[in-house]
């Protein structure tokens, strides 16, 4: 059974939602943070968001069986 394009659409939506994260992060346009608070900030939305990409990946394989 293949994986829905709606299923398809929440991975990319997930995935794109942490890019724009991480580049506003990067990119601060109102230039507030430091580079040390850059990096706190971009390992905490790496930790957030990997797992929750993972785990929607993982029910979505579960429900396409």
């Amino acid at each position: 059974m293949e994986m829905s394009p709606k299923d398809r659409l929440i991975i990319l939506a997930m995935a794109v939602i942490g890019m724009i994260i991480f580049l506003l992060i990067a990119y601060d346009p109102l230039d507030i943070l430091d580079t040390s608070q850059k990096w706190i900030l971009g390992l905490i939305v790496a930790i957030a968001n990997v797992p929750l990409l993972l785990y929607q990946v993982k029910r979505i394989k579960n429900k396409t069986k």
